[in-house]
């Protein structure tokens, strides 16, 4: 008997177990793919225009609670380009996110952003958006160990939920924070005024009467402040994250973090996936374009870490706009972290 189940073990476990490997990736793949889809109707209750940057509070249509949200996640709101075609960005979500009545964006109306400009010109109170439920990986880990979070521009949004969940925990907390000029300081007055934050402007363009940090931030200075035992997390462009991450990494030091996208290219080329033909022009990267085109290729991340939005790349060249985290074969692409350099070939 005791010989027959060893016999059973050996012959079947290696299939059981690989069944219910792909039984987890396709339930996850396929959550995914329901998480890329329209699932809240909201209204847009208060519309805030601050130079280049759009505020909006969005509220349930029906008037119910939202769904509860982590701090770093964002949204995905689905809309129509001037041209009138669909087109989809993700936001995340700036506030204290205990609250469950509201969800508060900003949104940089970005030269030939295709959502954000048409969103900036033409949003008013009491419109109606589709979006996505909160999601994201990009949360908080419950920790005793100090915290620097590190921003770069409209990056801060996240920071800003992060720094009061990280509050209510009563850790120690420092937000670091780069930016051009005062002027593109996101919530700079409410920074400087909470309890328990240390709170470090940077700017790259400071005038003259700028009493603050100047110049970029470098890796040797987030680790004077927080030593090798804080947990750092960073939301930035793809050059500031990977410069900080990988000279971090040298220190044997972990940099979590998420991008915002990089700026539309203004580089033609075509871009062939299954049945769809495209034109890369006006998109951040090789997923955005195939997604305006109505690809459904789902990613989490949006900054080569959950692999989701991998592909094979059968002919062309690409620009590689970071390094992706996530493992991949000969061939491989994740058309998140990438721009067309050429006409593009990709299949599943």
């Amino acid at each position: 008997m005791i010989a027959a189940i060893a016999l059973f073990l050996i012959l079947f476990l290696p299939a059981i177990r690989l069944m219910h490997s792909l039984h987890l990736r396709l339930h996850r793949y396929y959550e995914t793919r329901r998480q890329h889809q329209p699932a809240l109707t909201l209204c847009v209750s208060r519309v805030r225009r601050q130079s280049r940057y759009l505020q909006l509070t969005l509220v349930a249509a029906d008037g119910r609670a939202l769904p509860k949200a982590r701090a770093g996640q964002h949204i995905q709101l689905f809309g129509t380009d001037a041209a009138g075609q669909p087109v989809s960005r993700a936001y995340s979500l700036a506030q204290d996110c205990r609250h469950s009545y509201f969800y508060r964006l900003v949104i940089k109306a970005e030269a030939g952003g295709r959502l954000s400009g048409q969103l900036f010109n033409t949003v008013r109170a009491g419109d109606l958006l589709q979006a996505s439920l909160p999601k994201g990986h990009f949360a908080l880990f419950r920790s005793r160990k100090p915290l620097v979070l590190i921003a770069g521009g409209v990056g801060i949004t996240p920071m800003l939920a992060m720094v009061y969940q990280a509050l209510r925990q009563r850790r120690r907390v420092t937000l670091i924070y780069q930016a051009r000029t005062a002027a593109d300081l996101l919530f700079h007055r409410l920074f400087s005024r909470l309890a328990g934050l240390h709170y470090l402007p940077v700017l790259s363009q400071p005038t003259p009467d700028w009493l603050g940090g100047h110049g970029r931030i470098s890796a040797a200075q987030l680790l004077a402040i927080g030593g090798r035992s804080a947990s750092y997390y960073c939301c930035a462009n793809a050059a500031m994250t990977e410069q900080l991450s990988n000279d971090l990494a040298k220190a044997g030091v972990t940099l979590h973090y998420e991008l915002f996208s990089a700026g539309a290219t203004k580089q033609s080329c075509l871009l062939q996936y299954r049945d769809i033909s495209t034109d890369s022009a006006g998109f951040c990267s090789v997923l955005d374009a195939l997604n305006s085109a109505g690809a459904g290729i789902p990613s989490d991340c949006r900054g080569g870490s959950c692999g989701f939005c991998k592909k094979r790349l059968l002919k062309g060249e690409v620009i590689q706009m970071l390094d992706p985290a996530t493992p991949l074969a000969a061939g491989e692409v994740l058309t998140c972290c990438i721009q067309a350099k050429t006409t593009l070939l990709l299949s599943d």
